[in-house]
């Protein structure tokens, strides 16, 4: 299975986790589900209301239903899933993958994504992963994101995530040369970086 994720949703997920930091966010994920049986999720929307911990996340029973209602009205979109983050506490860093808590939460035909977030140690340009995974950095947070969906068997497995726009969006620039024309009367050429 595949999973498309906008520039929009992509940094609404980022977003969601480094707001609350240390503690996990939960939202929900705005899309649709093609012919082709691919997620393209247009849009995440951080719950205010959830109530957050370190090591978990709740959303709002009450906020949660009257958010259910108001999406079923929205003609182009519908409600394919939620995602929370993982994030490290104390030495340990956060973990990807799906929590038993999280399993028993999921739903047939739903998609869940985990933001992992951790302290940045080292620059690193976001990159797809061997698991299907989509990985990077911005500011101090190193961030990690997985997709996950039950299969016929109940079981969850992961899906591959891509976005272009995270790829494209802080990929090192190629060392390019400009040569430009020096205005001294002898010719020369000078070298510089973009």
């Amino acid at each position: 299975m595949e999973v498309y994720i906008s520039a929009n949703a992509f940094w609404a997920l980022l977003i969601s986790a480094v707001e609350v930091y240390k503690r996990e966010c939960y939202g929900i994920l705005l899309g649709y589900r093609d012919s082709s049986n691919i997620y393209i999720v247009e849009h995440a929307i951080s719950y205010q209301t959830a109530n957050r911990r370190h090591t978990s996340v709740e959303r709002n029973n009450r906020a949660s239903k009257r958010m259910h209602k108001f999406l079923e009205s929205l003609p182009h979109l519908s409600l394919i899933g939620d995602f929370h983050s993982h994030t490290g506490w104390g030495d340990l860093k956060g973990v990807g993958a799906p929590s038993s808590a999280d399993v028993v939460d999921m739903a047939p035909d739903n998609l869940y994504i985990i933001i992992v977030a951790n302290d940045k140690r080292r620059n690193s340009s976001w990159s797809y992963n061997g698991d299907g995974t989509l990985s990077g950095t911005v500011d101090d947070y190193h961030f990690r994101l997985g997709a996950y969906y039950l299969d016929e068997f109940s079981r969850s497995r992961r899906a591959s995530i891509f976005c272009p726009y995270a790829i494209g969006f802080n990929a090192k620039e190629s060392q390019q040369t400009i040569l430009i024309r020096s205005s001294s009367a002898k010719q020369r050429w000078s070298r510089l970086k973009p």
